[in-house]
């Protein structure tokens, strides 16, 4: 930072100020235009002083902003084409594979007749929520820095984010299929609460549950599988795992490990639609590297 020009340490503190006065303000960001609108100006100001002109900060995000806005508006109606839901069928399948685990019950149904207290919150679900929400700001947050840091793993990135978007939507439009909550909701199971969110009281943070909350009953019930969710997560961590160390790649280890128990905990989610999550992470990941190796051929 020392041998930044004036003009940027200046854009850089003002957006600093007015990025944490929002925060402080409002909390995190949880809609796409305001996480957009704080990353494009965290861009244009680290790009003060560099050979990156505004008008290339703006060419390299809007397709991106463009393709995930239509990503979000599809997604709230991937249940609208006339596909059949599929509801018995996916509870079966996570029966029949992870029943005998778990006492002929759906893991989730398991974990909270044991860990879940209606009337106490315990400490470890501050974790479950955080890293349940991580999913809407990581990989934005991500986006960004490897913009401003290098502009060629920022390429790289959000080809991989836009590619697992996509693939998941169309699954949902083809397949929607019913999360566990849905399943007790109709009836094929003992009730399943929906408590992902709700360490948030514990970390003094009560309003951001209650808007994640207000955001799952407005997007698509049923685009159980993949689940994007354990999908990015994975995502995230294939990218990088080469790129860190051992420490890093532990903390990666535990971060999925962790999505995928809050999914199934917080009645989100089937392990089944974890389990698909990632493997659409790997089939994106190592597809991604093959065009990316026959891209550099052509071009040598």
């Amino acid at each position: 930072m020392s041998n930044w020009p004036n003009e940027r340490k200046f854009a850089v503190a003002i957006w600093a100020l007015a990025t944490g006065g929002y925060v402080l303000w409002q909390g995190i960001p949880f809609d796409r235009a305001t996480q957009f609108l704080i990353i494009i100006t965290a861009a244009l100001a680290f790009s003060i002083g560099t050979t990156t002109r505004a008008i290339r900060v703006f060419a390299d995000w809007v397709p991106f902003a463009i393709l995930l806005y239509g990503y979000d508006y599809s997604r709230g109606a991937a249940d609208t084409f006339g596909f059949k839901v599929r509801v018995e069928e996916i509870y079966n399948i996570e029966l029949a594979w992870f029943g005998w685990l778990f006492e002929d019950k759906i893991p989730t149904v398991w974990l909270q007749q044991h860990l879940y207290d209606p009337n106490q919150i315990a400490w470890w679900e501050s974790l479950v929520a955080l890293v349940y929400v991580s999913h809407f700001v990581a990989p934005w947050a991500i986006v960004g820095i490897l913009y401003v840091k290098n502009r060629e793993l920022w390429a790289k990135f959000a080809r991989r984010v836009i590619t697992i978007s996509f693939a998941a939507l169309i699954t949902y439009i083809l397949i929607p299929a019913a999360p566990p909550w849905y399943a007790a909701r109709e009836g094929l199971c003992e009730p399943v609460v929906r408590i992902a969110t709700r360490g948030w009281e514990i970390i003094g943070l009560p309003i951001a549950g209650q808007i994640i909350s207000l955001g799952q009953g407005v997007v698509n019930q049923v685009a159980a599988i993949p689940s994007l969710h354990a999908g990015m997560a994975v995502t995230i961590t294939l990218f990088f795992w080469a790129r860190v160390g051992l420490k890093m790649k532990a903390f990666l280890t535990f971060y999925v490990a962790l999505m995928f128990f809050a999914l199934v905990f917080g009645g989100e989610h089937y392990i089944f639609d974890a389990i698909l999550g990632a493997i659409y992470a790997v089939a994106v990941e190592y597809g991604c590297r093959a065009w990316e190796r026959r891209s550099r051929a052509k071009t040598h």
